[in-house]
């Protein structure tokens, strides 16, 4: 593996620092409030040096979200263990993304903002993107549904539409807590959602079951 040189390190600090500016930005006062000025201000940079790294505005926001994208789904993937049975990845995988979206929930109003945005056919070419972070989060969805039919777990479901369902229903679940509607804690937010996800899967006999393992 080559080794970084000097000048490397600091051009990823730098464009870290500015990545990490816009995300603040953005959090705080949405996507008008960014400019290549005050990225490069907070980010402590010179703001002629900004477009060493980014040409506009509208790459550097692009990025932005897409850091974050990656970031939440290393996050979430890491908590699946893929020892255990089907059920049980399930509910590590949604457990998982609840938590992300909690650590995550400064900025995930903005994210939600960039989803109504995709279903425009003239926006979704420029969001294309982060688009490829969900559908990887959708196949592993998927993949977990599979192995439950397999196994006999699940009733017989078209199991990519199962997974783009159970996905919205994190992402609303969560967004109800961004939104201030819930009152519950985190975990009970996410135990009820497994119930319910465990109610639409899971045949009576299996249910009770799959109820010990939420």
């Amino acid at each position: 593996m080559a080794r970084l040189s000097r000048k490397d390190i600091l051009q990823d600090f730098r464009s870290r620092s500015l990545l990490e500016a816009t995300r603040r930005i953005i959090a705080t006062e949405g996507f008008d409030a960014v400019t290549m000025e005050r990225v490069a201000r907070r980010a402590g940079i010179a703001k002629g040096g900004i477009y060493l790294y980014f040409r506009n505005k509208d790459q550097m926001i692009l990025a932005a979200l897409e850091a974050i994208a990656s970031e939440m789904l290393r996050e979430i993937e890491t908590q699946v263990d893929l020892r255990v049975d089907a059920w049980a990845r399930l509910c590590q995988l949604v457990r998982a993304q609840m938590e992300a979206m909690e650590r995550h929930k400064d900025i995930l109003r903005t994210l939600l903002l960039v989803r109504w945005q995709m279903s425009d056919r003239r926006e979704r070419k420029k969001w294309r993107r982060l688009l490829r972070y969900r559908e990887r989060h959708l196949g592993r969805l998927k993949a977990i549904l599979d192995e439950g039919l397999k196994q006999k777990v699940f009733h017989p479901i078209d199991t990519a539409a199962a997974a783009f369902y159970i996905n919205e229903m994190t992402i609303s679940t969560a967004q109800r807590r961004v939104m201030g509607f819930s009152q519950s804690s985190l975990e009970g937010d996410t135990q009820g959602l497994m119930r319910f996800i465990a109610g639409l899967l899971s045949d009576k006999k299996s249910l009770n079951r799959s109820q010990e393992n939420i």
